[in-house]
């Protein structure tokens, strides 16, 4: 079951919108509601949603306004709703005609109303209808799950309460601890190979019989589950990583694991910190496929120290510089590496498939370069900061 548009402009939440244009549409079904800030992929939208969006980057970008005009014109969503204030001063008239043309009701939402009450709303009005019963039906649920996860960590919680009483429909005690889990993937693999590593997911959470939320992104799964008292996390992480190689096969990830939290409001931060974990796994010098945010703490100060205005470029220019123009040697590589194994001459030399000698010679031309001392750990403290700096700007993790 669902519900048609001119059912949903009945809500009383819907009172403060307008209907711009697509009259002719008002039977369509919205079968669900997906809130997207950042229109990246339109094919992801599935037929008979209703999509709810802010129009971020439509106001000046005539490639994402090209974009937002073939979606628009795809056939698959019930109606569009179009919030005016924020990044869209006013709804263009190239998007009413487009509306107009394919019937697809165009809704202008003024700034003021809140995101996930008008979802709220709607879906509730939706999954009533599924069933006379109330009892949601597996697809509702993991749709509802998911929209739920995506509301806790990237808009404030309002009311506790409200959060805790949803979370017990979806079976989750948002009385207890919780941790995110964030799965990290090229955001290049097809839609088939996304699907198999969220249904491996989800196989995994059913035979552990945990109660969980999964977000679905165009390069990650975010994951949100409860933790018992002296629960390795790690393990639910192995689990997931054995479940992919079985049902997704080969597929480059990493899986970043953010503090546990028993506060709401630090949701949206674990899940920032579980993020950022996955991508900084791999620009470790041996990358590991889990990996905890407290795993980086070095790598937290300098992005601390960039946040504070620090430009990490300079600073990584400052001690390295002179190594960033040899040829043919990779001098920076050959630190880290030392540094690694903790100066050990025989393991680095081991690891990086060289002599010690040519080790030996390597570390020299550091030192003459740098000015450094390898044997002075205050030296060999900064040159390492130094190496973490070069590969956070130059991996694309943060701007210099």
């Amino acid at each position: 079951m669902a519900i048609r548009i001119h059912e949903a402009l009945q809500l009383p939440i819907m009172q403060q919108t307008k209907l711009i244009a697509g009259k002719n549409g008002l039977e369509n079904w919205i079968k669900w509601v997906t809130i997207v800030e950042v229109i990246e992929d339109i094919n992801r939208l599935q037929e008979g949603e209703f999509l709810i969006t802010t129009g971020f980057g439509l106001g000046d970008n005539e490639e994402k306004q090209l974009e937002f005009k073939k979606l628009l014109s795809l056939g698959k969503l019930s109606g569009v709703a179009l919030y005016t204030g924020l990044y869209v001063k006013e709804i263009p008239q190239s998007f009413i005609s487009i509306a107009d043309q394919y019937a697809l009701p165009l809704i202008e939402i003024p700034a003021n109303i809140n995101f996930s009450m008008i979802t709220k709303e709607l879906l509730e009005e939706i999954v009533n209808k599924q069933s006379q019963t109330f009892e949601y039906s597996l697809e509702a649920q993991i749709r509802l799950a998911s929209d739920f996860l995506d509301e806790l960590i990237n808009q404030p919680i309002v009311n506790e309460i409200d959060v805790i009483g949803r979370g017990k429909k979806l079976g989750i005690d948002f009385t207890r601890p919780q941790s995110i889990i964030s799965v990290s993937f090229p955001a290049s693999i097809n839609e088939k190979v996304r699907d198999r590593l969220t249904e491996a997911i989800q196989a995994t959470m059913k035979t552990k019989k945990r109660p969980f939320l999964l977000r679905t992104k165009s390069d990650s799964l975010i994951v949100l589950l409860e933790v018992g008292n002296g629960e390795n996390i790690d393990e639910i992480a192995e689990a997931f990583l054995e479940g992919i190689k079985i049902n997704a096969g080969s597929v480059p990830l990493s899986i970043g694991i953010g503090k546990t939290v028993t506060n709401l409001h630090m949701l949206a931060e674990s899940a920032k910190q579980a993020e950022l974990a996955a991508h900084l796994s791999q620009i470790l010098y041996k990358p590991q496929p889990i990996v905890h945010y407290d795993d980086f703490s070095l790598h937290q100060l300098l992005l601390d120290m960039k946040s504070s205005g620090a430009n990490l470029k300079d600073f990584y220019q400052q001690y390295l510089g002179s190594l960033l123009d040899t040829r043919g040697v990779d001098l920076i590589t050959t630190l880290e590496a030392y540094l690694y194994f903790n100066q050990n001459i025989k393991n680095t030399s081991e690891d990086l498939y060289i002599h010690r000698h040519t080790l030996k010679y390597r570390l020299g031309q550091i030192e003459k370069k740098t000015g450094a001392n390898l044997s002075s750990f205050e030296d060999c403290t900064k040159l390492y900061l130094a190496v973490l700096a070069y590969k956070l700007v130059n991996y694309s993790i943060v701007r210099s």
